[in-house]
């Protein structure tokens, strides 16, 4: 019995050893891989919680395989972080050994996506000077209701100063137009509220860095900052980080 035991516990190693997982070789331009910010050398480590050791064509036809969301576990630099898709990549990728794969743990990919919590998609953006703003992409009922508090809420400062400029005079001419403009706005900024924060952002030259399935906003800070460690946040639940001008004033 021992021998047995013992020999399954060899082949149990010898199976971790000779893991597969896909690495992306290309990323073609407005893929569905491009909008999700995946770059050449990501691993695509697991699918729904588990690890995925199939072929390119498996995955594929996983991901096609109905509409439903899939979670797909990637590791990039060191880093684990999880990316949500309905559909295929359209990246092309190559096989490769786990033992091929440069500062992989082995960890349990359990620990980085657990099935039975409740995940939310983001969006990291930065400008060229490292300041990080998080856009959470679920709807918020407060820009449906209140547009106003919504932009206030997300500091759209100059969408808020024309909005209420706006609302003022329209008040002043007649409490009717008053009355259908904000009904007009709140269902406009309803439908459209994640288009109006990604058009405001780029507009102050912010661009799309990551793309992210998270539990909290402050786990998108944390794998955002450990994949760029000078980004930095407003309202921020990390320490500031290090950048240049600081490590040189330490001197």
């Amino acid at each position: 019995m021992e021998n047995k035991e013992s020999s399954n516990s060899i082949n149990e190693d010898q199976d971790k050893l000779t893991r597969k997982f896909l690495k992306i070789k290309n990323v073609k331009v407005f893929s569905n891989g491009y909008n999700l910010r995946l770059k050449e050398n990501d691993i695509i480590l697991g699918l729904d919680g588990e690890y995925f050791n199939s072929s390119h064509d498996d995955l594929k036809k996983a991901l096609d395989e109905n509409e439903e969301e899939k979670i797909l576990t990637m590791f990039r630099d060191g880093i684990c972080f999880n990316i949500t898709t309905k559909s295929s990549l359209g990246v092309t990728s190559e096989e490769i050994d786990e033992n091929q794969i440069k500062d992989f743990s082995n960890n349990d990919i359990k620990s980085f996506f657990e099935k039975d919590k409740s995940y939310k998609q983001f969006e990291v953006y930065k400008n060229f000077r490292k300041n990080g703003y998080i856009l959470d992409l679920e709807f918020s009922i407060l820009a449906s209701i209140a547009p106003p508090l919504w932009m206030l809420y997300n500091r759209l400062w100059m969408y808020l100063s024309f909005t209420i400029i706006f609302f003022v005079i329209v008040f002043l001419v007649s409490p009717w137009l008053f009355f259908i403009s904000w009904v007009l706005k709140s269902w406009y900024y309803g439908l459209n509220q994640i288009n109006v924060l990604r058009n405001y952002y780029n507009y102050k030259d912010y661009r799309l860095f990551l793309v992210l399935t998270c539990l909290d906003e402050e786990e998108a800070q944390i794998i955002s900052r450990k994949l760029d460690p000078k980004i930095d946040f407003d309202y921020s639940y990390l320490e500031p980080p290090v950048r240049d001008e600081d490590s040189l004033s330490t001197l």
